[in-house]
Parts: structure tokens; C-alpha cells; sequence
């Protein structure tokens, strides 16, 4: 399992990362090439291995 972060963005877009151990917001935010004042909403999203 793994856990992935979806960012809606203020321009009502989204930005799907992988979130790998030990990140920091700053840290995804930076992966997700955006800034704070960009989301509009945040969600944090397990998604198993399994197909």
C-alpha cells in the first residue's frame, strides 16, 4: 500500500503525487510543483497494490 496526496487547485485542476515516507508538506508541495496559496483543497488517498 502506498499513500498518494490530491491537491485541488484553486483554477480547479488537480496534482496527484506519490507520498513517500518522512515528506514534509513543503516537500510535496515542491514534488507537485505548487505553492500553498495554489490549493483549494487537499486529500490524502491509500491506494493498495493490488489490481
Amino acid at each position: 500500500m502506498y499513500q498518494v496526496g490530491i491537491f485541488t487547485l484553486s483554477d480547479s485542476t488537480k496534482r496527484k503525487i506519490r507520498i513517500e515516507e518522512g515528506m514534509t508538506l513543503q516537500d510535496e508541495l515542491e514534488k507537485a510543483g505548487i505553492t500553498e496559496s495554489d490549493i483549494f483543497q487537499m486529500q490524502l488517498v491509500i491506494q493498495d497494490n493490488k489490481i
